[in-house]
Parts: C-alpha cells; sequence; structure tokens
C-alpha cells in the first residue's frame, strides 16, 4: 500500500532557539522556543504561561528521582501552541509532560492528549538535548556544564 503525505505534512524548516533558564522545583530547566512562521512568534504572554507550567510541575518533578537538571520547548505551531517538559533522572532517562494550548486566546495550558509525544521539529530540539546531556553530565561532567549547553539559534 502506498499512503501520500497530506500536503499539510510537508516538512519545511522552523526557528527555533533557548529562551532562558526556568525553576522548575529544585530543577533548572533548558526553555527552548520553536516558531512555525515569523507572523506567528512566541510573545511575552506565551513564555510568561511556560514559565507558570514548568514551575507549578515542581512538586511532580520533586517526587521523582530527578537528577536537578531538564528542559522544555515551547512551540507556536500551527494548530496550536504546545509546551513539552523533559526532566532527566538516573539512568539517561527523560520524563515527560505535554500541554496545549489554542493560539487564538491568551495562552492556557491544558494537558495534551496522553499518546502524544513530539513532532518533528520538537524531536531536533529533543535530540540537540540528549546530546547535550550525554556529552556534559553522562561523561563525568557537572549539572552546571548541562545547563550551559544551549540550543543555537537556528532552525528545526
Amino acid at each position: 500500500m502506498n499512503i501520500a503525505a497530506a500536503d499539510t505534512s510537508i516538512y519545511a524548516p522552523r526557528t527555533a532557539r533557548f529562551a532562558e533558564l526556568v525553576a522548575c522545583g529544585p530543577a533548572t530547566i533548558k526553555l527552548s522556543v520553536i516558531e512555525a512562521h515569523a507572523a506567528h512568534a512566541v510573545k511575552g504572554a506565551a513564555i510568561e504561561a511556560a514559565r507558570a507550567m514548568i514551575a507549578g510541575a515542581g512538586d511532580r518533578l520533586a517526587a521523582t528521582r530527578h537528577l536537578n537538571a531538564g528542559f522544555a520547548i515551547l512551540h507556536q505551531g500551527e494548530e496550536a501552541l504546545w509546551l513539552l517538559l523533559h526532566w532527566w533522572l538516573e539512568g539517561g532517562i527523560a520524563t515527560h509532560l505535554l500541554w496545549r494550548s489554542d493560539l487564538d486566546e491568551e495562552p492556557a495550558f491544558v494537558p495534551a492528549e496522553p499518546l502524544l509525544m513530539a513532532c518533528v521539529w520538537e524531536l531536533g530540539i529533543i535530540d540537540f538535548e540528549r546530546r547535550a546531556w550525554m556529552e556534559t553530565a553522562m561523561s563525568g561532567k557537572s549539572i552546571s556544564d548541562y545547563l550551559t549547553r544551549t540550543l543555537p539559534r537556528g532552525t528545526v
């Protein structure tokens, strides 16, 4: 069977960049941003809402065998505003929380469908963070070294 992807599934690079470090309970989270279109740039209200969601997940993070560090992705997509939060556990394991918000309103994140994980653009940042974790914390370097390894401005 030959199934072609719909036109909406055609890959086009999206801009991506590191935004800032955010506290999440006892951990520090590296927040990066993806923008589908320059006309749909991530605005201050979206960053504020993302900060609040990340901070609000501090109790969930603290209840795990966390390693005091992780990363988040705020993705201004075509269908929604997405927020992914990951933090590192022992053994090189990353956890996962995912929220979404409508695009046309003030950001109000709600949990996303549980089967969702990440889109192709978000996987670019996840791969960057995987490599940063392996090359720092999993290579005998400090968590601080991991936190200073941030996504360069570019595309995913």
